[in-house]
């Protein structure tokens, strides 16, 4: 569904809050420290993950994409059930028990796309990317829009969000009874599609702008790797604010005999008709627009001063969608571990693009599929997995997160007790600058990773060129050396992609990582092998080195001693989120302001606990059933952010850390959320409940502190 880290254009993995970076308050750790590995472990763990490492090689992810890339395999789709035989064959063969579990969803698929400029002027557009088109390809369409024959002037709104459509009405312009045509960009189109249908448009049209992605942006493929004029962006329009997944069986897995709701039941379908254009198309339109001129920043990249409208441009659009329910086929393959079989390591992605998919998603299944058959070596070389390691390979996420969702319904309560950790790959490699996001129990974790992994380009670890990214303004100062203490900013991860099911329905602690580089390829018939040989990643050295990052994740949280999560970052995140929101309570003077200062008091208490807790972990030793105890904790605690009651307005979603709206993290969902929709009661309910997890957090964290102490003395 979307890219995960890019250095351009669309940043899809958007956060609204990110950890600060700072010291790293465990890099003074010895150089034989391996941080969740007793003295006695660390040396057979440092010889298997070298001769793993030693394993990765560029040859097979690149040989693996090719063949992913031969034809369009979207999700229902003939290529999509040869791309899962072909994945589950893969998988066999590197040694794990590998099949593929099929669901019946409801997949809507375009008839027929027209858009016509009726005035002041005529011109039927061409719709679709000016290539000889593959047989078995979707033409360009916005996923579950209703079918529609509509005529109507038309609006230009920029990239089409609520504060768009709030200077429109300050300059006077009403959509009421419009077709809107706005920028794709800045945020899930699912988001445009509702904010247009509440400001009264009765169609809209979404466009890729060039300013954002094409030639202003650099060169267009297949010169370079920004967006042509031709190129189309498809997409999901399905708002997700309710639920993801299957629209027909919210909250239940989607099998064969599942009962199904009326498509009309689901609050989250399209009530309005929408479709894609690529710039070169959406010229014609804006071009012919009047009204006032756009506000400087709505000025976009094409060759004219953009307006407003409303007219003389008046558009046809007719639509005509075939919503089926079709079967898709997710990809579940497993070792098994020697000691805790039932505990759960999962690493997972999508498998389904629009077209081919090279980069999103199946770099992503290359570097899976490349991490798959180096584990398999490595178990066949002697080393011995204490819990299973998942491989998962998803079906219709870019419909709406529909294969992993309905999986992790499927098993919800086997996931919720056994599930260790998840890490997603969706879209992992098109260039070179690294990324991550993950919730911040990972933060120590992903930055020790990179550490013991190099840039294939400098030959430096990735930890270091990460920093300097995050610090070009400071190396003048520095002199390109790294602080013994430096620490990265990670991202806080959110929507869009198939951790979610995991993290905010289950509890399950989520991260990813990739190599991003300039890209307008997104969701074209473009995003192809040859893009990515040319511009993404030409030597497949980057997904090498994902892959790499994959295996030792895989193979340090299966065999750790202590499960590598650290708990002082949490604290803080809380914390800055609890002064945020309390800054805002200051603009309701209908609302207690000392409202949040008991669970702030108490976070901070939790945050003394956590780093004593973090420092303990980091230099002990612990016996077998004090390790059993204290795993069981970990696991635990990201599960007690998860209450049984959903968010209200929103139950399917239950984290009350961090819940995605369309791309982007929402910090402490619950209680901005009903500080937003000024609901004093909600509020409090909220409050109250989340200053009950911090208080078991407390009460749970100090009787561990206390065995831990006692086992010390």
């Amino acid at each position: 569904m979307r890219r995960f880290y890019t250095s351009t254009i669309i940043v899809l993995l958007c956060t609204a809050f990110t950890s600060s970076p700072g010291q790293d308050t465990h890099s003074a750790a010895p150089p034989d420290h391996l941080f969740g590995f007793f003295p006695k472990s660390v040396s057979s763990q440092r010889t298997h993950e070298a001769r793993a490492l030693n394993l990765v090689s560029p040859g097979s992810p690149e040989r693996f994409l090719q063949d992913l890339t031969r034809e369009p395999h979207h999700a229902g789709s003939v290529g999509g059930r040869r791309s899962a035989e072909y994945v589950q064959q893969m998988l066999k063969s590197f040694g794990f028990d590998s099949r593929i579990a099929e669901y019946q969803v409801l997949l809507p698929y375009p008839e027929d796309i027209r858009v016509s400029l009726l005035e002041p002027e005529q011109k039927t557009l061409r719709m679709k990317e000016d290539v000889e088109f593959h047989p078995n390809a979707l033409i360009p369409y916005n996923a579950y829009s209703p079918s529609c024959d509509i005529t109507a002037e038309v609006v230009f709104a920029n990239y089409g969000f609520s504060d768009d459509y709030a200077k429109l009405r300050e300059m006077g312009v009403d959509v009421r009874g419009k077709i809107v045509i706005a920028r794709y960009g800045r945020g899930y189109r699912g988001l445009k599609v509702r904010d247009a249908t509440e400001a009264g448009a009765i169609g809209m049209i979404l466009y890729s702008d060039p300013a954002d992605d094409g030639f202003m942006a650099g060169d267009v493929y297949p010169k370079g790797p920004m967006r042509p004029w031709d190129a189309v962006q498809r997409g999901s329009i399905r708002f997700l604010e309710s639920y993801p997944g299957d629209p027909l069986t919210p909250g239940y897995p989607a099998t064969k005999g599942a009962k199904r709701q009326s498509p009309d039941e689901d609050p989250d379908m399209p009530r309005i008709p929408c479709t894609p254009l690529s710039y070169d198309d959406a010229q014609h339109i804006l071009r012919v627009l009047e009204g006032p001129v756009v506000p400087r920043a709505w000025q976009g990249g094409l060759p004219f001063t953009y307006h407003i409208g409303p007219g003389p441009a008046k558009v046809r659009m007719e639509l005509t969608m075939d919503f089926q329910t079709r079967p898709i086929w997710n990809n579940i393959a497993i070792l098994k571990g020697t000691v805790e079989p039932d505990k759960l390591i999962i690493l997972g992605g999508h498998r389904d693009p629009w077209v081919f998919g090279a980069q999103d998603p199946n770099s992503g299944t290359a570097v899976l599929l490349e991490t798959a058959r180096v584990l398999g070596d490595a178990v066949k070389n002697g080393w011995k997995p204490k819990r299973s390691i998942v491989i998962a390979q998803w079906d219709a996420e870019e419909f709406g997160m529909i294969g992993s969702t309905e999986w992790g319904e499927e098993f919800r309560d086997k996931l919720r007790k056994d599930a260790v950790l998840y890490i997603n790959f969706d879209g992992s490699v098109s260039g070179p600058n690294f990324g991550a996001s993950a919730v911040p129990s990972l933060d120590h974790f992903i930055q020790s990773i990179t550490k013991d992994v190099n840039d294939p380009s400098t030959n430096t670890p990735i930890f270091a060129m990460w920093w300097k990214n995050q610090n070009r303004s400071r190396l003048k100062t520095l002199e390109d050396v790294i602080p013994e203490n430096a620490a990265v900013s990670v991202g806080r991860i959110g929507g869009g992609s198939d951790h979610v099911v995991f993290l905010s329905h289950i509890g399950v602690p989520a991260m990813g990582f990739g190599f991003g580089g300039p890209s307008g390829i997104y969701h074209s018939y473009y995003d192809n092998f040859d893009w990515m040989k040319r511009f993404g990643d030409p030597e497949f050295k980057y997904h090498a080195t994902a892959a790499k990052l994959a295996v030792i994740s895989a193979m340090r949280f299966a065999n750790a001693d202590i499960l590598p999560f650290t708990y002082g970052a949490y604290a803080d995140e809380i914390a800055k989120q609890l002064r945020v929101i309390e800054s805002r309570l200051r603009d309701h003077p209908s609302t207690d302001s000392l409202i949040l200062s008991s669970v702030l008091t108490k976070t901070q208490r939790w945050k003394q606990l956590a780093d004593t807790l973090d420092r303990s972990l980091f230099q002990q030793q612990f016996e077998k059933r004090q390790a059993n105890a204290i795993n069981a904790y970990l696991m635990e605690l990201e599960r007690l952010f998860v209450p049984e009651r959903g968010i209200a307005g929103r139950e399917w979603y239950k984290h009350r850390v961090v819940v995605s709206s369309g791309y982007a993290s929402i910090g402490l969902p619950g209680i901005s959320g009903a500080l937003v929709q000024n609901q004093p009661e909600t509020l409090r309910e909220e409050v109250l409940l989340f200053e009950a997890i911090i208080d078991t957090i407390i009460d749970r964290t100090g009787k561990l502190l206390a065995t831990i102490r006692t086992a010390k003395n």
